[in-house]
């Protein structure tokens, strides 16, 4: 079976993430929730892509009483899951860095310009590490000669 609407016609076994915004409308506005799994798992795997957009503008318009939150909720939903999993990848890798490095907190926090406490959050990831921050623990890494023994998340 495929999505219709006006003129677009969708396989829907295709990447949502492909679909053109009226083909995301129509499954919105009389998909069947199998449809709006497919939907929701796209959204996951990408938050921000295409799909995920083309949904936020939808559900923004407030017309499909229900639908809208439910969608609402899936993209909140995913994109504070793939924050959550970034913070920890992130700061996995610092203390790697850091561990590889030998020091401890309190030795190798002046090196990157912040205080233990502060490392120890981005370790555990429950801060989002700056992109400065993160340049500066590289190049504390390739200084001590672990650059090469340290992947990037």
């Amino acid at each position: 079976m495929s999505v219709r609407f006006r003129n677009v016609d969708v396989d829907p076994t295709t990447d949502p993430d492909g679909w053109p915004f009226e083909a995301v409308l129509a499954v919105i506005d009389r998909g069947t929730i199998s449809n709006w799994r497919r939907l929701a798992a796209t959204i996951r795997r990408y938050p921000w892509g295409p799909l995920a957009r083309a949904v936020e503008t939808i559900v923004s318009w407030e017309e499909y009483y229900g639908v809208d939150a439910l969608f609402a909720d899936v993209i909140a939903g995913a994109r504070s899951a793939a924050d959550a999993e970034a913070r920890r990848a992130y700061g996995a890798w610092i203390r790697s860095v850091r561990e590889r490095s030998g020091m401890t907190l309190r030795e190798f926090a002046p090196l990157v310009g912040t205080s233990a406490p502060r490392l120890s959050s981005y370790e555990s990831g429950r801060v989002a590490a700056s992109a400065g921050f993160l340049g500066r623990v590289d190049r504390v890494a390739r200084r001590h000669g672990i650059e090469q023994l340290v992947a990037h998340p």
